[in-house]
């Protein structure tokens, strides 16, 4: 496997709490977030997690394009998949994963599907993203939180926290905590492209841990896709079909030299 190639920085680097410096954490900050976490169900609850998975539909309303979404992780391997229809798209799917040190992405139309390796900046982001919770661990994630302000988000007053992540000095990421129930209610990311903006509602006790189910992007006051997880779950054994990379990742890493039979492939690389 041509790991290596994949990474862009050491593993030791990218991926080792304990090798990332300190962050500047301001403490009213640090408090905020301790009170999500045990809100969510306590550190512990979630440092034991083994998977977490869910499944559910997926939107984009000024398209009318409509479809299912699921995701699985685990501490070492992650997929996230939307296959979506309607209007112009038919059968389109977007597929983030990783397995071990390798991060990628596959799309692609009608089983005619195009791979790419992430790397970097990107590669990086892409594994901060797909933790159990990110909130985890502030000083490997995050080179600054401070608390910005104390402002209302869907008429209820919220913490607003400023964070920098560690990946990306240049952007930042601003999340609102709701001041009662101590729950993420909204997320503001700019730096390196358009401002994206998300809204989590209706969290629920999933085992030891609470997670959101309703996830609303928006851009300009325009709903741009809206994702409901009907069905989370948590410790269920990852599914064997997702332990091996796709064929076009497979290819790219140089795994794979030859089509399969009948040269026809989906997204799992069978």
């Amino acid at each position: 496997m041509m790991a290596s190639s994949a990474k862009g920085y050491s593993q030791e680097e990218a991926d080792s709490p304990s090798s990332a410096k300190t962050a500047n954490i301001s403490p009213d900050a640090r408090l905020i977030i301790d009170q999500y976490i045990s809100a969510t169900g306590g550190r512990e609850a979630w440092q034991n997690l083994e998977s977490v998975q869910g499944n559910g539909t997926v939107s984009i309303p000024a398209a009318s394009i409509s479809g299912t979404a699921e995701f699985c992780i685990t501490p070492g391997t992650y997929r996230n998949t939307f296959n979506m229809s309607g209007g112009k798209v038919q059968d389109a799917t977007i597929i983030t994963g990783r397995n071990g040190d390798v991060a990628w992405q596959l799309t692609g139309e009608s089983d005619k599907y195009q791979g790419k390796i992430l790397e970097g900046v990107e590669r990086l982001k892409s594994l901060r993203k797909y933790q159990f919770n990110q909130m985890l661990d502030l000083d490997a994630n995050f080179l600054s939180v401070e608390l910005a302000a104390l402002e209302e988000v869907n008429g209820k007053p919220a913490y607003k926290l400023d964070m920098v992540p560690r990946e990306s000095p240049d952007s930042t990421e601003t999340r609102y905590f709701d001041q009662a129930s101590h729950l993420i209610v909204r997320t503001v990311i700019e730096g390196g492209g358009p401002i994206q903006e998300s809204f989590y509602d209706d969290y629920v006790q999933v085992g030891p841990v609470k997670m959101h189910t309703k996830t609303k992007r928006m851009a300009s006051g325009v709903v741009l896709m809206e994702i409901n997880m009907t069905n989370l779950l948590v410790n269920k054994p990852f599914p064997d079909s997702y332990k091996q990379m796709p064929y076009e990742i497979r290819v790219l890493l140089g795994e794979e030299t030859v089509s399969p039979p009948g040269g026809k492939k989906t997204p799992d690389g069978k």
